[in-house]
């Protein structure tokens, strides 16, 4: 009888893993060449939905390959996973220099992804409920939400640089594998794939028993998951080993053709019972593998977050090697025969070579983790104190009202100048807070020093060119100011909040080029203001006051009384209106306006002025006179006053003197 040929599964995971590549690929050069994508499918989206109620794409893939999971079990890992194609290329690699990893068996690290799930997803509705926050609503958000929309004009919205990117693939695909074993990510790190696991125990797709088995063992052998096949499929006629990838390698190798994918009962919380004649075997003492869990714990909470670059799941590899690496350097001075991959680091009665070697490189590793823990404590210490500063600011508009504030705003400047100084790198974020700080104090020079950092890291950033920019204007600096500003254009802008600061930007280029006397350059600044942000009245108003000076009074009658329906109460828009009412011969109308500026500003000279000249034009030359002197009085310098007196006192034919508008 001719046996009927297998399929080789491998070389169809290997095409599957690599095509989850070219996707991502196809993806990139989508967005590069349409300018506008699918927002990238990634797991981490989710909390945008549990946390805030956004409906990402990455919620709807997670959904999706969740629904498929409870059906055909745990086989995303295997054959979708583009960590886990890292994982098997380096375990494929290491082969090639004849170098096996050997799979480490911990009691504590299998309960980190539990406690990475507790802590992304329900830690924070716990937080939410006990202190009585509302519970989010799902709803959609656009791309210029700048969150989590599914179309977007930014792909790396949410992702990292790649730097951070190539360092995650090298370490947590490459190098955990060396360390820690082949699957080593996918069972002490991944809290996606911890999910997965739970799924897993109520899918019917599983690895099932249909024939004889001879107890070859082979199907164990070949797990790259570490799974005790035979035994199991033994026992309960299917695999119920929640890391049971569904790479079907077992099944591939088995040579009765006894196993099979298919479908029978859930395995529910088998995968807890003994399996008969086998006894699970662990590489640590029970002393050493608590140690290993607290120091993984440790490693991580410095690690997470270091620089505003270390993302979480980096922090939990980084965390768990450097663990499993302080527990070897311990071994290296206890035991009698250590060995890291194929390195031997100690024989009976001697460190190797390369065990000192491994000894003098931790022992920096752990010098550099105590550093970086002095940063990250002071650089956290400082950024809380911040977020108090900034929400008591908030509350008391931007005041200082006790010495517990101006304490509070002491200790985040120290505690995050400790940061900066001790720092191997200065991240943009410290720089932001600086400049805020130091804005609150009024202290500009040091604002200005820290925007200046952050604008030439981030020169993308709109928010700190404007705030620099800005600044600069402040201190007469106009030129430099509008150097900031220059290159405005080559940065895109997408969400509602870099339009609002680009807006910002336009508003004050309209201002320097106004100053400049660069008039339609000025109109066409407070134009693209505008387009940017419509709700921007403080662009309306400035538009509509410059069309007010050079004659064009209709447009700017109709900009100013925009800016005076959305709530603007200015005796800049009255003055204005006054102005442009009082020149169209419309008197009752622009005395109504002038008594408002009265109103708001007792005693404006300006306003006097053209109440004056109101007077005047009513034909109350008296009155005119009496009030044009009042003002000289009270400014002998008032030039227009002066001539306006002169004007009426000779009472020259045709002689109109000159209405004026003001912008502040």
């Amino acid at each position: 009888m001719i046996q009927k040929a297998k399929v080789d599964y491998s070389k169809w995971r290997m095409f599957s893993l690599a095509l989850v590549y070219l996707l991502m690929g196809l993806h990139i050069a989508h967005w590069k060449i349409a300018g506008k994508t699918l927002a990238p499918l990634e797991f981490n989206e989710v909390l945008y939905t549990i946390h805030q109620g956004i409906i990402t794409a990455g919620f709807i893939f997670m959904g999706v390959t969740m629904l498929a999971t409870l059906v055909a079990g745990r086989f995303f890992c295997s054959w979708m996973c583009h960590i886990l194609a890292l994982q098997d290329a380096s375990v494929w690699l290491l082969n090639k220099f004849k170098i096996k990893p050997k799979h480490i068996r911990s009691r504590t690290l299998s309960w980190l992804p539990v406690v990475a799930v507790i802590y992304l997803f329900i830690l924070p509705q716990l937080e939410k409920y006990f202190t009585g926050q509302p519970a989010v609503s799902l709803h959609m958000a656009e791309d210029s939400d700048g969150w989590a929309s599914f179309m977007t004009n930014d792909y790396w919205r949410n992702l990292p640089g790649i730097g951070i990117t190539l360092t995650t693939f090298i370490i947590c695909g490459g190098a955990v594998v060396y360390i820690l074993g082949t699957r080593s990510f996918c069972q002490y790190v991944c809290p996606y794939g911890m999910l997965f696991s739970v799924a897993d125990r109520v899918a019917p797709g599983k690895i099932i028993l249909k024939g004889d088995c001879t107890n070859c063992g082979l199907c164990t052998a070949v797990c790259s998951s570490h799974v005790q096949v035979e035994r199991e499929v033994n026992q309960f006629d299917r695999v119920v080993d929640t890391n049971c990838l569904k790479d079907l390698d077992c099944v591939q190798v088995c040579p009765e053709n006894a196993l099979s994918y298919g479908f029978t009962k859930p395995a529910g919380f088998l995968s807890w019972k003994k399996l008969e004649g086998f006894k699970k075997r662990y590489d640590f003492k029970y002393w050493e593998d608590v140690l290993l869990a607290i120091s993984s714990i440790i490693f991580i909470l410095i690690f997470r977050g270091l620089y505003d670059s270390v993302p979480f799941l980096l922090s939990l590899t980084i965390g768990i090697i450097l663990g499993f690496g302080l527990i070897t350097l311990i071994r290296v001075y206890r035991n009698d025969f250590v060995r890291l991959g194929h390195y031997v680091l100690k024989r009976p009665g001697r460190i190797t070579y390369q065990g000192r070697i491994y000894s003098i490189l931790f022992s920096m590793m752990i010098l550099f983790s105590l550093h970086s823990a002095f940063v990250h404590y002071h650089a956290f210490i400082g950024e809380r104190a911040y977020n108090k500063v900034v929400a008591n600011s908030k509350i008391n508009g931007w005041k200082f009202n006790s010495s517990a504030d101006s304490m509070l705003v002491s200790n985040s400047m120290n505690h995050l100048n400790m940061a900066g100084q001790y720092g191997l790198v200065k991240p943009a974020s410290l720089d932001r807070q600086l400049a805020a700080i130091s804005l609150l104090k009024q202290d500009y020079n040091a604002a200005l020093i820290s925007l200046e950092n952050l604008v030439l890291k981030l020169p993308q950033d709109l928010e700190a060119r404007v705030k620099l920019a800005k600044l600069l204007y402040q201190q007469s600096k106009v030129n430099e100011s509008e150097e900031v500003l220059r290159k405005l254009d080559q940065y895109s802008a997408y969400s509602k909040k870099e339009l609002r600061h680009r807006s910002e930007a336009y508003l004050l280029l309209g201002h320097i080029h106004e100053e400049k006397k660069s008039i339609k350059e000025a109109i066409d600044y407070y134009e693209l203001s505008m387009k940017d942000d419509p709700d921007n009245m403080e662009a309306c108003l400035a538009l509509g006051v410059l069309f007010t000076r050079i004659g064009n009074l209709g447009e700017g009658e109709k900009l100013l009384l925009e800016a005076s329906k959305h709530g603007i109460v200015s005796a800049v828009i009255e003055n204005n209106l006054g102005v442009i009412c009082l020149k169209q011969k419309r008197f009752e109308e622009a005395e109504l306006h002038f008594n408002k500026v009265v109103y708001l500003q007792p005693g404006n000279i300006q306003v006097s002025y053209n109440l004056a000249m109101l007077q005047y034009r009513s034909g109350k030359s008296i009155e005119a006179s009496n009030a044009l002197k009042k003002i000289i009085q009270q400014d002998p310098t008032h030039k227009n006053a002066r001539e306006a007196l002169s004007m009426i006192e000779s009472k020259g034919i045709g002689v109109q003197p000159q209405i004026k508008n003001y912008r502040k």
